[in-house]
């Protein structure tokens, strides 16, 4: 396995606003010295808002003379003169030599935030030399243009970041750019939304959050986004109860929607505990100048360094609704495995990322039939022909394909069970088992990069699958009742 091939270990996390004054850069610098505070790895801050940089601005106090430190701007101009085409996808060792030893200068661009004395696990990287035209230099640089001839650059670079850095925070250029889509949808794992709760500020990031998610379904399944919306500069003072309620009702319903859509959830999510604990308070001690608020030694529970506090410890979750399509379940859903003896290790893996539906008694099964079909005796097939079960988990391999007469049996019970495929392995397109839905998008779990991303994939998509079962079952009781 090549060294860009490996798999990551750090997080990525871009701060985007459609709108500016949000907050977003000062959100970003405060969370960024919290992160560096709980973890013993390193952090790194970067400023990717080219036209407007400031990130540099709140770290001032703690940083050595940066006025002629390259950055951002430099780096990709010196990648256009010294990096040759590539095609998307294709990486020969020459060029993966190039990359790695190009990816290596951002150390060099590095300045070490020095927060206290003996720290120095805080990095920044500035949007550029603001000397010798950085202006000009800033509008004449096409990002399109380096996308198309270096479309593998930026997916390439988030790895070798994640490898090197327990979190990566990217400042991102506001409004629809192309930069901004460099941050926003090529590199991050996770996507802190900044908005004012207005139209303008809400809108924007609503519809960038669909676009990239979107995208990144399309183009690159195998990478999850995770998307964090974050209320900013909410003022609690001398507004009506009214308005404010209608606001928080207003952002909270418009993004359980989006989030319905975006991950394909159903219609019982919530976001009502998120958002009542995230969210950054407006506090004028901090409308002028730029602050660090978790630096002060005044920090209450209501207070703006308990709100990044909040974020932070949210931002560990991966997912951020509150999702109970199974609290009105009569009795759990009945699982029957198909797999072959030699994909036991995979079937030993599924059971073991089940356990907690299990334990929360959201599906049930069988030990005494949980057997591979090599050895199926009369109690299994006798279990699939009575209709016991209602979802069928086929491992599907090459190896299957030996089994290929007792397949009918999984087939013929779709007729009274949902019957799903996991892909282990690529089988051919006359395989028997073709037809079934696939909870790995049609793609090989041995294809993924990261096998546990991919088996995170599968009960999320199972997850999915059995809400919907049961939205239809009380939907179905509730017309019999009627």
């Amino acid at each position: 396995m090549s060294e860009i091939e490996q798999i990551k270990k750090g997080e990525i996390i871009t701060f985007y606003s459609y709108k500016g004054g949000t907050g977003r850069t000062m959100a970003l610098a405060n969370v960024a010295i919290l992160l560096a505070r709980q973890t013993s790895g390193r952090v790194l801050a970067m400023d990717w808002d080219l036209e407007a940089p400031g990130l540099e601005d709140y770290f001032r106090p703690y940083l050595p003379k940066t006025e002629n430190q390259e950055g951002i701007l430099d780096w990709v101009e010196d990648a256009v003169k010294k990096l040759p085409k590539m095609e998307y996808g294709q990486l020969d060792e020459n060029l993966e030599g190039k990359l790695n030893a190009f990816f290596e200068r951002i150390e060099s661009l590095m300045i070490p935030v020095n927060i206290t004395a003996n720290q120095a696990q805080l990095f920044l990287i500035r949007a550029g030399n603001r000397e010798n035209d950085y202006s000009e230099r800033m509008s004449r640089f096409s990002w399109s243009k380096f996308y198309q001839k270096n479309p593998s650059f930026f997916p390439l670079f988030a790895q070798f970041l994640a490898k090197r850095f327990d979190y990566v925070l990217i400042d991102s250029r506001t409004g629809h750019t192309d930069v901004g889509g460099v941050c926003t949808v090529s590199m991050p794992d996770k996507l802190v939304l900044v908005f004012n709760p207005n139209e303008q500020s809400l809108n924007g990031v609503i519809q960038l959050a669909q676009k990239v998610a979107e995208y990144r379904m399309n183009y690159d399944g195998t990478r999850p986004l995770g998307v964090y919306p974050l209320p900013s500069r909410v003022d609690f003072s001398g507004v009506a109860q009214s308005k404010r309620e209608f606001w928080q009702n207003s952002y909270r319903s418009r993004w359980e929607r989006a989030f319905q859509a975006i991950y394909g959830l159903p219609a019982t999510i919530s976001l009502k505990n998120y958002f009542e604990k995230v969210y950054i308070r407006h506090d004028s001690n901090y409308a002028f100048g730029e602050d660090l608020a978790v630096l002060s030694t005044s920090n209450g529970n209501e207070s703006i360094q308990q709100d990044y506090k909040q974020l932070v410890t949210h931002l560990a979750f991966n997912e951020i609704w509150e999702d109970q399509p199974f609290a009105n379940m009569s009795k759990p859903f009945e699982l029957f495995f198909v797999f072959s003896k030699n994909d036991d290790a995979a079937s030993v893996r599924l059971l073991k990322e089940l356990s907690k539906m299990r334990r929360d008694n959201i599906i049930s099964w069988d030990d005494k039939i949980l057997v591979p079909v090599e050895d199926w005796n009369g109690n299994n097939e006798s279990q699939i022909s009575r209709g016991g079960a209602d979802v069928f988990l086929v491992l599907n391999s090459p190896n299957l394909e030996d089994s290929a007469d007792k397949m009918r049996y999984v087939l013929d019970a779709q007729d009274s069970a949902k019957v799903f495929k996991i892909d282990l392995q690529e089988v051919g397109k006359d395989s028997k088992l073709e037809g079934l839905e696939s909870l790995t998008h049609k793609k090989a779990l041995s294809k993924w990069e990261d096998p546990d991303d991919a088996w995170v994939e599968v009960i999320k998509q199972l997850r999915r699958h059995l809400a919907k079962l049961n939205e239809s079952k009380l939907e179905s009781a509730k017309q019999y009742i009627l």
